[in-house]
């Protein structure tokens, strides 16, 4: 019998809402939003990365060694494929900064050139071509680390590997101002961001394989400890975004140590043997809402940046998060409609 995990699919979308809202700063008192999106938020991509590698773990259980390099790449093609569909989808999107501004503004030629080259070909690897692009491909290439590069390793050693990775991670993105290497060569390599790369992609995807190759032991946890650690985390994540942001030492705050061990522990309800029972019939339906709104907030957030600026029509930050997101579903529901229709499959790659 075929396990299928609702819940991880109602969390995925309400990971997404959390990343619409880490974009948006909606709520009217900034610390409500420095504790509930730049902290607790920062669950979203970890939580993301998580389930990549627990569903691809699954996926991969019961095949061949011949049948598991076809899965894997035909995998890599189908999130490359998702890729390519939001890169020709936000083209326009490109050339614009955070805000709406022009990021190549008074260049010519062959700077020019070279800079487009860079911001739509290379980023690819070392952070975004289009803004919010550089989850996908840190999926992409940290899929292939793990399950091609590291495929003859044990998945404890690689869970070894994944614990050191992340550590070492934490290490320069909340202390980095600290150590002098770290500043300088990030500032020697400006198009490099730790924290929007593979580096964050590979642990977990990692955690989320070891989650999957130990999920028979791991679903017995009991679900009210599970939760109480939940409620725990919640404290501790509020208390350490605050510090980091005090202390100053910090690259970026995209990672929390406590945002990263609520992501694990979220994902461990979701496959818990008591959420199991838990059927919804319209899992695929979140799962598919889910990504489209990961990736269809960034131009409208743009766009509401835009509006501001040269429009002139001002709204709260509250009013841009929910037309946002009322927007995203409304698009949705409309592309959604076209999936089945002949001359417009290639829809279904923006979920």
């Amino acid at each position: 019998m075929i396990r299928k995990y609702d819940v991880l699919d109602v969390f995925r979308l309400i990971a997404a809402l959390f990343v619409v809202g880490i974009h948006s700063w909606p709520l009217p008192d900034l610390n409500s939003n420095i504790i509930l999106f730049q902290g607790i938020g920062r669950f979203a991509v970890p939580f993301f990365l998580l389930t990549s590698g627990f569903l691809l773990h699954k996926k991969l259980k019961n095949l061949t060694n011949k049948e598991e390099v076809v899965y894997i790449w035909r995998y890599v093609k189908r999130l490359f494929q998702f890729y390519v569909a939001w890169w020709l989808v936000y083209l326009w999107l490109t050339p614009l900064k955070w805000g709406g501004t022009y990021r190549f503004e008074g260049q010519h030629g062959m700077q020019l050139l070279k800079s487009l080259f860079n911001q739509y070909i290379l980023y690819f690897f070392t952070g975004s071509t289009f803004i919010g692009s550089w989850y996908i491909s840190a999926t992409i290439i940290g899929v292939i680390i793990v399950f091609v590069l590291f495929r003859r390793l044990s998945v404890l050693l690689q869970l070894l590997i994944g614990i050191l990775w992340l550590g070492a991670l934490l290490i320069v993105l909340l202390q980095g101002k600290k150590v002098a290497i770290i500043t300088v060569f990030l500032s020697q390599t400006p198009q490099i961001l730790p924290a929007e790369t593979f580096l964050v992609a590979v642990p977990f995807i990692i955690f989320g394989r070891a989650i999957a190759k130990y999920e028979e032991k791991l679903s017995q946890i009991p679900i009210t400890l599970l939760v109480s650690i939940v409620i725990v985390l919640q404290a501790l994540i509020s208390k350490e975004i605050f510090h980091w942001r005090s202390m100053g030492t910090a690259i970026s705050h995209e990672q929390l140590f406590f945002a990263d061990i609520l992501a694990i522990v979220i994902v461990l309800i979701a496959v818990n043997k008591t959420v199991l029972n838990i059927k919804i019939p319209s899992a695929r339906y979140i799962r598919n809402l889910a990504s489209f709104v990961y990736m269809g907030q960034f131009g409208l957030l743009i766009l509401a940046s835009i509006v501001r600026k040269h429009v002139g029509i001002m709204f709260s930050n509250w009013t841009m998060y929910a037309i946002i997101l009322l927007l995203l579903f409304l698009m949705f529901e409309i592309l959604q409609s076209f999936e089945n229709k002949r001359n417009f499959k290639l829809v279904k790659y923006l979920w």
